[in-house]
């Protein structure tokens, strides 16, 4: 009986774990950007190395944010905070990037 429970609980948290992993790849890309930035002295090379992820990431961020959206019926735990939080960053990021160089 607890081994059915067990995976009906893994069976229904589908999105949010999908949603956490994206929200892990996200700053793992996030990190990549910044260490590019850090060690490369080339400013063009340093521009294509930080702008690639950001943008990857910014786009991440919108999947994940319609993966965590599709189980919005999925019990909150920590999982869905974390994937919640960083996937509305990377929308709001990518939303300022796209507005600011759209009016500037």
């Amino acid at each position: 009986m607890g081994s059915l429970k067990l995976d009906f609980m893994e069976q229904e948290s589908k999105y949010t774990v999908k949603s956490y992993n994206v929200s892990k790849l996200i700053l793992c890309l996030l990190t990549i950007a910044a260490l590019a930035v850090m060690i490369n002295t080339n400013p063009v090379l340093s521009r294509y190395l930080f702008g690639f992820p950001v943008v990857l990431s910014g786009l991440l961020g919108i999947v994940g944010s319609v993966i965590l959206y599709k189980g919005k019926n999925e019990p909150i735990d920590e999982k869905k905070i974390i994937a919640f939080i960083v996937n509305s960053a990377m929308v709001l990021l990518i939303i300022a990037i796209f507005v600011s160089n759209t009016l500037y």
